[in-house]
């Protein structure tokens, strides 16, 4: 494991700095993910060390393929002084929605429930991230939405399966992201989620392909005290699916207690989680959006969603 210096810009750590520091990325993705040739920028141990120097307090280490319960037992041990949260997703090669599968997650550490991504029908439909699967494993190629997992059935319920799960997430104190299911399936989860006793789930990249929910279902989710996530990755030049001024514009219309800030880490051409979030910080700063709502948005929310009690950063 190498050890990274964290320099410091002339004069000492900027205002986006300090906002780093006790960040938590509710969507961090490690490496190996789904194939050896499908890089990230660094190994996993390299990252959180980074991430550590830095100053983050925390990632959740999310993978569209396996629980990373296993992973992130190993890595706190390797990388002290930052934490790793387990997550499970519900795609079919972790069972799918398998109450079985989830609470096997729980029992080994894991702290996020993940709705489906590839295995969604609806990102079958628009061709995300089953896409993108294809081009690295040829038999990928051959799903079909027609396979696809739906949380809800044709009549807009949620699925007596869907609710197993989710009563398991409640009973093991989980979070629940609704990664790439549908944003009508992720109403229907957001209500239902109510009756076990879950306040709150995180309302997934709603910007991204893989969602492409629209301002009106934003705004229905946030009635249901969902929370909206804004991934960094998605804008950065590569995809640039949302700017940071439209971003801004959608969290002032929600407030900013009820959005995260994420990193989506998963490229080798995407910096490192404490970089890209310290150049969103900086970019919505320059934009002139309050240092407390960004630190709402990247410490306070996340820390709060996964029960976790942080000391307070002072404001600079």
């Amino acid at each position: 494991m190498s050890e990274f210096p964290y320099p410091w810009p002339p004069g000492g750590p900027s205002p986006a700095d300090e906002l780093v520091r006790g960040a938590i990325d509710l969507h961090h993705h490690g490496y190996p993910e789904i194939a050896f040739d499908h890089r990230t920028r660094h190994e996993d141990w390299d990252e959180l060390a980074i991430a550590r120097a830095a100053g983050m307090a925390g990632i959740v280490l999310k993978s569209h393929m396996w629980p990373t319960v296993g992973r992130a037992y190993h890595l706190r041990r390797m990388v002290p002084g930052i934490d790793v949260h387990a997550s499970i997703t519900l795609n079919p090669i972790a069972g799918g929605f398998s109450p079985l599968a989830v609470e096997a997650a729980a029992r080994q550490g894991a702290r996020v429930m993940f709705f489906p991504t590839w295995g969604a029908a609806h990102d079958r439909e628009r061709g995300g991230m089953s896409r993108h699967l294809g081009h690295i494993l040829p038999r990928a190629a051959g799903l079909t939405r027609e396979a696809g997992l739906r949380a809800t059935d044709e009549a807009g319920r949620v699925r007596p399966e869907v609710c197993e799960c989710l009563a398991v997430a409640a009973e093991h104190k989980m979070l629940v992201c609704t990664a790439h299911i549908s944003p009508k399936e992720s109403i229907a989860v957001a209500q239902k989620a109510k009756d076990f006793g879950i306040e709150s789930v995180v309302f997934s990249h709603p910007d991204s392909n893989s969602v492409a929910a629209s301002r009106e279902e934003i705004r229905d989710m946030v009635a249901l005290d969902a929370v909206c996530e804004f991934c960094t990755l998605g804008m950065l030049p590569q995809f640039q699916r949302i700017s940071p001024r439209l971003a801004m514009e959608i969290i002032s219309e929600i407030s900013a207690d009820r959005a995260i800030i994420t990193t989506d880490y998963f490229f080798e051409w995407s910096p490192p989680a404490s970089e890209t979030l310290r150049m969103l910080a900086g970019t919505f700063l320059d934009l002139g959006m309050p240092f407390a709502d960004i630190r709402k948005m990247m410490k306070d929310t996340p820390a709060r969603l996964l029960g976790i009690d942080l000391q307070p950063c002072p404001s600079p």
